[in-house]
């Protein structure tokens, strides 16, 4: 084992939650998951590491969690049960029903892994390529809360590549037993934090030494992922062992940044190698920390309040300039329409999600 002392210090523990200037109208997240009643009840309730850790899902993160990154920064958010009447309000994508007469509020949609949003006036995507046209607004991932990062005394030793998220989403090929014969014989093992340890597991870095993260996903499903795994990997003080999809390239600047692999003699030979080069793996770390420092929570909450406050607020304010006719004829004819339009869109996506050309197709 090669100890080293990093010289770059981890911006996950010196973010700062300095007040934003308030927003030029209120906006309302909004969740349908009970769990939240206390929250929304009650928000000016401390904010601490029990409430993030019921942040699992997406529908919580683009509600609960991001409007407590935004409320503790004193911006003039709400969270609320269902959609607020002539307000601007912020739905991920499960919690737009057709029955909830959305055309009466001003809503911007967030689309993590789902349809393309049609039933909004404005949409927030987690990927560039999802950033289309004016309506659709790019925003990085907000990094994973309560975050345990590698404990540094492990130094440069490459022995526990960890996968975090649900086991399946790991290509096979990357768990058969060849596979895990050949991580036996570099002295390594394969460590899967899957859907059964939740959010601990998901958050818990202390022994991981490399991150992998090859998924073998339709070309148009990698359209529609974050970046996550590689910006939790910067903060965790990991390398990282990824495959070709869009949002890692987009954020990539240098070879520090990730490995990209497509094949598992491709990923053993990367593993080989970080082992054979501890100034390497020192490296990645300590670039790492400094590509970690602009995806930092107050980073991300920057970013949301310029949305927010920018595109997404004069749009709301051309809404509310609209005549009586658009308002109480030409919104609900056209809130049929985008019914119509978001069931093609459904179907779209469940066609395409599982069936076309994947990532790690070999020409």
């Amino acid at each position: 084992m090669h100890l080293y002392s990093s010289t770059t210090i981890n911006p996950y523990f010196t973010d700062e939650q300095k007040p934003l200037e308030r927003l030029p109208h209120p906006v309302y997240f909004v969740t349908k998951e009970p769990k939240w009643q206390g929250l929304i009840s009650n928000p000016e309730q401390p904010i601490d590491s029990a409430l993030y850790e019921q942040c699992v899902v997406s529908e919580d993160i683009w509600s609960a969690q991001t409007f407590m990154n935004l409320k503790k920064r004193g911006l003039n958010v709400h969270l609320v049960p269902k959609l607020v009447p002539g307000s601007i309000c912020i739905v991920p994508f499960d919690y737009i029903y057709l029955s909830d007469l959305s055309y009466r509020s001003y809503v911007v949609v967030v689309q993590y892994d789902r349809p393309h949003p049609e039933i909004c006036e404005q949409r927030i995507v987690l990927n560039k390529v999802g950033a289309i046209d004016p309506t659709h607004h790019f925003m990085p991932h907000w990094p994973q809360p309560n975050l345990e990062p590698r404990d540094p005394l492990r130094g440069t030793r490459v022995e526990n590549m960890t996968f975090k998220g649900n086991s399946y989403n790991l290509t096979e090929e990357f768990r058969d037993a060849a596979f895990l014969e050949s991580l036996k014989a570099l002295q390594m093992k394969l460590v899967l934090s899957s859907e059964e340890v939740g959010f601990n597991g998901w958050r818990d870095y202390k022994t991981a030494d490399v991150v992998i993260a090859v998924r073998n996903i339709t070309k148009y499903d990698s359209t529609l992922k974050p970046a996550l795994k590689l910006t939790n990997a910067w903060f965790a003080g990991c390398p990282a062992i990824l495959s070709p999809e869009p949002a890692y390239q987009a954020l990539r600047q240098s070879e520090l940044d990730y490995i990209e692999v497509k094949t598992a003699e491709e990923a053993i030979a990367a593993l080989k190698r970080l082992q054979d080069e501890p100034k390497l793996y020192a490296a990645m770390v300590e670039n790492g920390f400094r590509r970690a420092s602009e995806f930092t929570e107050a980073k991300v909450a920057l970013y949301l309040r310029h949305l927010l406050a920018d595109p997404i607020a004069q749009g709301y304010e051309q809404w509310l300039r609209q005549s009586p006719l658009q308002k109480f004829v030409g919104r609900p004819l056209q809130h049929v329409g985008r019914i119509l339009k978001q069931r093609q869109e459904r179907d779209y996506y469940r066609t395409h999600i599982y069936n076309g050309p994947r990532l790690l197709d070999r020409d």
